[in-house]
């Protein structure tokens, strides 16, 4: 990143944020937008540089990407469409401090907007250096929650995967709720039980792991899976069979 390899030094909580500040480094306060999604929707967040050199600050509005299991990161390639940040490029002197608008353009077709908060700080003289150079990277959440939230959760076919028995799940509500999920697992031999929680993103789909299939004798199983996300309870039968 910039004119040699740089180091970044990543925070993700507000516990590392406070760790950064009695230490020195870069700080930003809130690392977090979480409001109700509304046209011109507008919050200020205050960025200071508490280490010994001035710093290169960008603060950008990132969309995340979503693995199978659910885990997110910000997409470093994008930005999120709809969230402006401006004052977001400038540079810090040690000791100095500036605020950074972010705002929502209008409310979103689905009524919600999720993605993350990016801050980097970089030596400003980053381009007449040479080696490895350390850098601070905060990232934080930006949620736009929906005025009114909408469940709809469809389920895919349960099977194996990498050892663990996984059900496909396609959000294509409007609220980052967490969906818990609780399965029976019958079959001639007894029932044998799982659950599992896990934060799922609107229009994304997920494989909720359920057990791992070791736990299984090979065999054909009748399998209830309840979903519930908010208001929302829905039941799905399937049927699995497990070899070895």
């Amino acid at each position: 990143m910039g004119g040699g390899g740089a180091v970044l030094a990543q925070s993700g909580t507000a516990q590392n944020s406070r760790i950064a500040q009695d230490q020195g480094g870069l700080v930003v306060a809130p690392l977090q937008v979480d409001r109700t999604a509304a046209a011109g929707a507008t919050n200020s967040l205050t960025v200071e540089n508490r280490s010994k050199e001035a710093l290169s600050i960008e603060v950008k509005a990132r969309p995340w990407t979503v693995s199978g299991a659910g885990d997110v990161a910000p997409n470093r390639r994008s930005t999120l469409g709809g969230v402006t940040v401006t004052g977001g490029t400038f540079t810090l002197a040690p000791g100095q401090a500036r605020n950074v608008t972010v705002a929502l353009g209008a409310v979103p077709v689905g009524g919600s907007l999720y993605g993350a908060l990016e801050v980097t700080g970089l030596p400003a003289d980053i381009a007449k250096r040479k080696g490895v150079i350390t850098g601070y990277r905060l990232v934080g959440p930006l949620r736009y929650q929906p005025a009114a939230k909408r469940y709809a959760l469809k389920a895919g076919t349960l099977k194996v995967s990498k050892g663990q028995i996984v059900l496909p799940v396609r959000s294509s509500g409007n609220t980052n709720t967490t969906v818990s999920a609780s399965a029976e697992f019958k079959s001639a031999t007894g029932t044998r039980r799982a659950s599992a929680r896990v934060p799922v993103l609107p229009g994304k789909q997920l494989s909720i792991e359920l057990l791992s299939a070791k736990r299984l004798p090979a065999g054909t199983y009748t399998t209830t899976v309840t979903l519930k996300q908010g208001t929302l309870t829905t039941k799905v039968k399937k049927t699995l069979r497990v070899k070895r």
